[in-house]
């Protein structure tokens, strides 16, 4: 279904294929990116964005390394800036890498 815009607020969503680490349009971007509390980094999108921009996993993975003193955990956000106008959010929203017993790993709430 393609966005609807009612009074000035665009709704619904709109799928475009290409390489999300290169967002498209005019100015400010934020890239979401939904992360797990261990810090696990195993495949998929998490693998391309340390790839174009480095300082971003040496962001998350010190705010996991610091976490007994920081907010990391489930629900917390991490905004790093990568280019001039463009930031990587890291959204704690995934308990753990696999699926067990309780369902999947996502937790939506938190990621709400």
């Amino acid at each position: 279904m393609p966005p609807t815009t009612v009074r000035g607020i665009t709704t619904g969503n709109e799928y475009v294929r290409g390489d999300a680490t290169t967002p498209l349009g005019k100015g400010p971007k934020v890239i979401a990116h939904v992360c797990n509390d261990l810090s696990g980094w195993r495949k998929g999108f998490v693998l391309a964005v340390p790839r174009r921009w480095p300082e971003r996993e040496t962001a998350y993975r010190r705010w996991h390394r610091d976490r007994a003193g920081n907010d990391f955990g489930l629900g917390a956000a991490q905004v790093v800036q990568v280019d001039r106008l463009l930031w990587v959010a890291n959204m704690v929203g995934q308990h753990g890498i696999r699926t067990g017993s309780k369902g999947v790993p996502v937790r939506y709430a938190a990621s709400a």
